[in-house]
């Protein structure tokens, strides 16, 4: 989790040299009031979940051993608003979701299900994450910007494992077992905006948070750096590369828990309209 924060402290010592005070200065690639963007993002997932319920023992389960493909593509949506020169309200929206079938190699319970090896079970796994945040523009020259603050990063995680079960030494042929997970999690977020010059553009999106709160345990980390290119006076196109890092842990009840470990990496692309 250092690595974010590292690359955060180098990027700001860079900047500060040319991002001196002057209000007046606007970026023609980042300094409109309204921008509206949709893209793809061709991701690779490494994750692993667990539902602990009653006095079962804890085993994670990688998706990749559920039949599951490691490579996955997702829409974005993604809106900026500068509702006056120095503050902006960021909002994203985006999924991952996978299904698979495979013969399970090893016994392992979900949800207060026990699955044993040889199993056949199909396995559906979704992630929809909402981000909310509010950001205030802390340095600003004539090339670059620099802005600070927080906000929301809400995902809402459903998992469902279906196959031969056994509770006790009885079979049940299509046992299910499922759950969820809804964590609005509280983060602290950093963009940082740079002009390359003739229409082209550097943009960093970092994200952090590591906090107990509630019935939530875990660990956040997001870091998503974009060259834009403007076409005409209200088109632009980006091209990236997101790395996130999640680990998070919930307690359903005193003897229940849902737990993610996982983490994404791989290239976006996007079309933004500013206006």
């Amino acid at each position: 989790m250092r690595t974010p924060t590292l690359l955060l402290a180098g990027t700001l010592l860079a900047l500060t040299p040319l991002a001196q005070a002057d209000e007046d200065s606007t970026q023609r690639l980042f300094g409109s009031k309204h921008m509206l963007g949709v893209g793809a993002a061709l991701q690779k997932a490494d994750a692993e979940v667990r539902a602990t319920a009653g006095n079962l023992p804890e085993v994670g389960i990688d998706l990749e051993d559920l039949g599951m493909e490691d490579d996955y593509t997702s829409w974005t949506l993604e809106y900026r608003w500068r509702f006056s020169p120095r503050w902006m309200l960021v909002g994203m929206a985006y999924t991952f979701d996978e299904s698979g079938r495979r013969s399970v190699a090893r016994d392992f319970n979900f949800d207060g299900k026990e699955f044993q090896a040889g199993a056949a079970v199909s396995t559906s796994f979704s992630i929809d994450t909402y981000i909310l945040d509010v950001l205030y523009q802390v340095y600003v020259s004539d090339r670059a910007e620099i802005l600070l603050g927080g906000g929301i990063h809400a995902m809402n995680l459903e998992t469902a494992i279906k196959g031969r079960a056994f509770i006790g030494e009885i079979e049940q042929e299509a046992a299910v077992g499922s759950s969820d997970l809804l964590a609005p999690l509280p983060n602290l977020r950093a963009h940082l905006n740079y002009e390359l010059g003739n229409n082209w553009g550097l943009g960093v999106t970092m994200g952090w948070l590591s906090a107990t709160y509630g019935d939530y345990d875990g660990s956040f980390a997001y870091i998503h750096p974009r060259i834009g290119y403007e076409i005409g006076d209200h088109w632009a196109a980006t091209l990236g590369y997101q790395y996130v890092d999640i680990d998070l842990t919930q307690d359903k009840s005193s003897n229940r828990e849902v737990a993610l470990d996982a983490t994404f990496t791989g290239p976006t692309v996007n079309i933004n309209y500013r206006f």
